[in-house]
């Protein structure tokens, strides 16, 4: 196996977390009309002149998210060149470009209809949510990639229909975790709090903006997931599953203690860390399940 094809599914995770996590500051920063309502370019040109801060923190973003995009051309291009045409590596090259699009789309829509900066309009709540789910979708492509190695084959390993109801569940529990989560943290941003017995309370006031009345359905959902996460976790001896284990732990623990200090902004970056991980850790076993190397 070309041990720099390897690097380079590496180094595209890294820049994927690098540039999700980038984006969460360019929310936080308040950054998200920095370059105007241009797309691609930023305030019409290549390369901004005399830019504001906000406008180098999205530079920033689209630049890296640029870049990305040329390293998932290049990996799908590579994969045609030292992989079968069936084999497995393909498909998640291709599913990963597919997606990085869907990625910029998404992101575009938001600059183009004006959803950034202190819009708090349902429409962004429901861009923002899918948005999530579309990174989590192709953070799976990329773990993919490192997976199947084309060196190695793959034969499919069948579930029972137990088993493929459990998982199921699970990802479709996660994805929603994933969307809350995005809207809760979006009303957080618009709507701060300043004490944590009143914003519980406005959880609960139908008078309260429905951002800040969705933000209860996040840690509901986070418990119900944990529960499913530590129950299939303790299904195997394993090292993944414990790492599925262990990261899901941190994330309720994380979560507990950002949503007490009412969720500052270096708490909002971790905690998306910490969820793209759990989520990461959760792919690697699906695949492990499903497949089976020889």
């Amino acid at each position: 196996m070309n041990k720099n094809f390897q690097r380079l599914h590496y180094f595209n995770l890294a820049l994927a977390f690098f540039i999700i996590l980038w984006g969460a500051w360019v929310r936080l920063s308040g950054s998200g009309a920095g370059c105007g309502d241009h797309w691609p370019l930023c305030n019409g040109k290549v390369i901004p002149i005399a830019p504001s801060l906000k406008t180098l923190i999205e530079y920033v973003h689209r630049l890296t998210s640029g870049i990305f995009g040329v390293t998932i051309f290049a990996s799908v291009i590579w994969s045609k060149k030292i992989s079968e045409k069936t084999h497995p590596a393909r498909k998640a090259a291709w599913a990963s470009l597919f997606f990085t699009v869907t990625e910029a789309l998404i992101g575009a829509v938001l600059v183009k209809k004006g959803l950034v900066v202190d819009n708090d309009s349902a429409l962004r709540a429901w861009v923002i949510g899918f948005h999530l789910v579309n990174t989590f979708i192709l953070l799976s492509c990329l773990m993919a990639q490192i997976y199947f190695r084309p060196d190695l084959r793959f034969t499919k390993k069948t579930f029972t229909k137990k088993e493929g109801i459990i998982w199921t569940t699970t990802a479709i529990i996660f994805l929603l975790v994933g969307a809350t989560g995005a809207i809760s943290a979006l009303g957080n941003t618009l709507f701060p709090e300043t004490s944590l017995i009143q914003g519980v309370l406005k959880d609960f006031d139908q008078t309260s903006h429905f951002l800040i009345r969705l933000r209860i359905f996040h840690p509901i959902l986070a418990i119900f997931l944990f529960g499913f996460l530590q129950w299939i976790a303790s299904a195997k001896n394993d090292l993944k599953y414990k790492l599925l284990s262990y990261s899901s732990w941190v994330a309720v623990i994380f979560g507990g203690v950002n949503w007490l200090l009412l969720a500052p902004k270096w708490g909002a970056i971790t905690h998306l860390f910490i969820a793209d991980f759990l989520w990461c850790s959760f792919v690697l076993v699906i695949l492990d399940l499903k497949n089976q190397k020889s």
